[in-house]
């Protein structure tokens, strides 16, 4: 199932939230240059297991879940809601929107 051209609504959903806002999305694209920077000294990189390319991709896609999830407001709050947004968030795929900001 698709969305909008995204491999699924959450997907989606987070790509339009960090790209609509201007610092959101400038943030987004200094994490991407970052992890550029950083793939060549990744050790799975340094043994050739990964390819520079795919060591980025990785990279940002780890730390843009971890600035979502850290933003979740509801994350230190037991609660259903709690839950379901997790739930939600977990169904985002981090490697499209990785490839998404990188690809631009």
């Amino acid at each position: 199932m698709t969305y909008n051209g995204w491999s699924n609504y959450e997907t989606w959903c987070v790509h339009v939230h960090l790209t609509n806002d201007e610092p959101n999305y400038n943030c987004c694209r200094r994490l991407a240059a970052e992890a550029q920077d950083a793939a060549g000294d990744c050790p799975q990189v340094v043994r050739r297991i990964w390819t520079e390319q795919e060591a980025t991709r990785f990279l940002l896609a780890e730390t843009l879940k971890r600035w979502v999830e850290d933003g979740n407001p509801l994350r230190s709050t037991p609660s259903h809601y709690a839950d379901l947004l997790q739930a939600a968030i977990d169904e985002v795929d981090w490697d499209e929107l990785a490839n998404a900001f990188l690809d631009e």
